[in-house]
């Protein structure tokens, strides 16, 4: 029996049935809402910009839907990024202040809303892949299993697949499945290898492209989807590895790209040193063509999902949205990884794309990756929870306002006790400080932050007025536990007008 049986019962009664969530999200035309989130996704590296990177689902992805040029994640490594996403709170609101990656930490499930509020919209909700929104055994302070901790967050079905490293064991899905085919001590050694030794060395994996980590995780959201009931929308968030090193393209990923026909960014410099090994050019575009085959693979995993939503006959009015957690700095100023606030680690790409609801449109305004949240909820028809920072981005994708807020921020440790870096961004400048000092960069005229702009004198004004961005956005992002309260006057005059007693 679909839904139409049911409004036809209805109407035969000459009543309304009573409001099953799932039915009357059928009922409304509810999107399915896909996140793909990729891992360590340099900025610098889109299709849409850059015609040497061939990600063609994405690219036509992109093409149907708002592009968003200054998006930043709220810390430039995993962990905090990954958390403000489910929260929609800044690192510096988070518990034990989550300014870096950290052992001994989860989230305190009270903060975790995404999930709860999707839910409340009438969805069902799950998440494929990496979650890494905790680390270590701190979870089991409060819940007896893993399962017991997604279920508080708010998920429905959560196949949790950490990174290569820490598959390396039949402890997890894919370490099974890895298990079962026979290939999970060939897959360990080299993992480990490459980890120890070099995880930016650009060498195929020794497994085929069908048992490649994403493969395997994607295929598992395929199944979701296929399992999923037509009568209720889905919330999915699939969240892939790559493009992360460990340089292990698979297969023909690995050789999908010709080393000396890339071409490298102008920060990139002749020669840079790294755990005192000298990369070159050369060096560097070999690791490049690598980083992209990841990349390829991962577009590969989008066209899964994409044609798994075509089979399910809702992908025409599926909400996608493709993000990562940070970037990768792959020869920027000579430094590879993250964990920095130069634009190719601390910016990320972001689409949205929703046909009928966002046109095709590069957003200049700065947002934040944790946007997506009240984003997804906003689609849904549902409520974000309260005393949320995100923002959703649908007023700004369809041109109904100019900015959703007036800078984007990033905060990661410094490494030291009490010690915490700062940056912030707004329409045309960039700064931040650290424990070394101040940086500020014209983004309009020097896109690869060539120029530090801070100890120029002919910027003073403009170094003051970013001071002030930063210091006004940390005094008004402290989480307020008294946002809704109603002063008792005005609650036992609402409980006399009803007859009743105020609480």
């Amino acid at each position: 029996m679909n839904i139409h049986h049911f409004r036809l019962i209805a109407l035969v009664l000459g009543t309304w049935l009573l409001p099953v969530p799932h039915l009357l999200a059928a009922a409304s035309g509810k999107p399915d809402v896909l996140i793909v989130l990729a891992d360590q996704w340099s900025p610098r590296y889109v299709s849409w910009d850059d015609a040497q990177v061939r990600t063609p689902v994405m690219d036509r992805i992109a093409k149907e839907g708002a592009v968003f040029d200054a998006c930043y994640v709220t810390s430039p490594v995993c962990m905090p990024s990954r958390v403000s996403l489910i929260t929609g709170l800044y690192p510096h609101n988070h518990g034990h202040a989550l300014w870096g990656n950290a052992t001994e930490y989860f989230p305190a499930p009270e903060d975790v809303t995404l999930f709860r509020d999707m839910k409340a919209a009438g969805y069902s909700t799950a998440q494929m892949g990496k979650t890494h929104w905790t680390s270590g055994p701190a979870w089991k302070t409060q819940f007896n299993s893993l399962p017991e901790f997604f279920t508080a967050l708010g998920l429905d079905k959560v196949i949790d697949v950490p990174g290569p490293v820490d598959s390396a064991s039949d402890r997890n899905a894919y370490g099974r499945y890895l298990t079962e085919r026979g290939l999970l001590e060939k897959a360990a050694q080299d993992i480990r290898r490459r980890y120890v030794l070099n995880e930016f060395e650009p060498r195929a994996s020794l497994l085929e492209v069908e048992d490649y980590h994403d493969v395997f995780v994607t295929r598992q959201a395929v199944e979701h989807i296929a399992s999923q009931p037509k009568d209720q929308p889905l919330f999915l968030v699939v969240s892939l590895h790559s493009p992360h090193p460990p340089l292990d393209a698979p297969g023909e990923f690995a050789t999908m790209y010709d080393p000396d026909k890339l071409k490298l960014p102008a920060h990139v410099p002749p020669v840079f040193t790294r755990n005192n090994r000298e990369i070159d050019h050369a060096t560097l575009r070999k690791m490049l063509a690598n980083y992209l085959g990841k990349l390829s693979l991962v577009d590969h995993c989008v066209g899964m999902l994409q044609e798994a939503l075509e089979k399910r006959g809702t992908w025409d009015k599926t909400m996608v949205m493709l993000t990562a957690d940070h970037g990768e700095m792959m020869g920027g100023h000579g430094m590879l990884t993250k964990g920095r606030f130069y634009e190719d680690a601390a910016r990320v790409p972001l689409v949205v794309r929703w046909p009928g609801q966002v046109p095709p449109v590069r957003v200049k305004a700065p947002v934040q990756m944790m946007d997506v949240y009240p984003t997804a909820v906003e689609a849904a028809g549902g409520k974000v929870s309260p005393r949320r920072f995100a923002k959703s981005l649908l007023p700004l994708a369809r041109g109904e306002v100019k900015a959703v807020r007036p800078l984007a921020i990033s905060e990661i440790s410094g490494g030291g006790a009490g010690q915490s870096r700062m940056m912030a961004r707004d329409l045309r400048f960039k700064y931040w400080v650290d424990e070394r000092g101040e940086y500020l960069f014209d983004l309009e005229n020097d896109p690869l932050e060539e120029h530090d702009l801070a100890r120029d004198p002919a910027h003073v004004e403009t170094l003051n007025l970013m001071r002030k961005k930063l210091l006004t956005h940390l005094r008004t992002t402290q989480v307020n536990y008294g946002e809704g309260y109603i002063p008792k006057v005005q609650r036992l005059r609402a409980a006399e007008g009803k007859g009743g007693k105020a609480k």
